[in-house]
């Protein structure tokens, strides 16, 4: 227990603080060439559940939906009209989602935004999920939750390097080893983000 608090603790001092302007964030991820690019703004929640062993939440998107169907991913999503927090979003979006409250989160820190191929800027928030809860999966987004240890997830070995053609330009992507099923692109880059910001506190 003394090692999952410190791990903890590592992990808190190496996030950006929660106030910090998301403008000013550094940007990762997909870099496309020209100026025009302008990527939509969203953001999710990297959930970090405080059971047994400590594990992140993720979840796999419903088969129905236009876009990235059937692919695991982190809770969250586009903002709302005046939201203008990426923490507002993320919580809301974790709520609808998978059913996780806003007064179940403790938001620790933000993580640079990520770009997507699909053209969305992301930004993490990592927060603590400090109550038992029974996740809720909402049918009409996500098929089903699991977690992954968060020992795997801060371990930079679970990551791996691809080189992906798109449009006669390459690029580099990223997955990561699971139990449950294969977790690839900006969910997989958002998570080893987090493993490398930890590996340098």
């Amino acid at each position: 227990m003394a090692e999952q608090s410190a791990g903890l603790l590592r992990l808190a001092a190496a996030l950006h603080p929660l106030d910090t302007d998301p403008k000013q964030l550094p940007v990762v991820g997909y870099r496309p060439d020209g100026e025009d690019w302008k990527p939509s703004p969203a953001a999710v929640l990297v959930p970090i559940c405080l059971d047994a062993e400590h594990a992140v939440i993720l979840t796999v998107r419903s088969r129905h939906l236009p876009h990235h169907a059937g692919q695991v991913s982190l809770p969250g999503g586009s903002p709302n009209p005046g939201e203008v927090s990426p923490v507002v979003t993320a919580l809301r979006e974790a709520n609808e989602e998978i059913g996780i409250s806003v007064d179940q989160v403790r938001p620790l820190g933000l993580l640079p935004r990520c770009d997507t191929i699909t053209a969305y800027r992301i930004t993490p928030v990592v927060g603590l999920v400090t109550t038992a809860t029974a996740l809720q999966p909402n049918p009409d987004e996500v098929s089903e939750a699991f977690s992954v240890p968060l020992a795997r997830v801060l371990d930079p070995s679970s990551y791996r390097s691809h080189r992906i053609e798109r449009a006669g330009k390459t690029f580099e992507a990223w997955s990561m080893c699971s139990d449950h099923r294969p977790i690839w692109g900006a969910t997989a880059a958002i998570l080893r983000e987090l493993a490398m910001m930890v590996e340098k506190v």
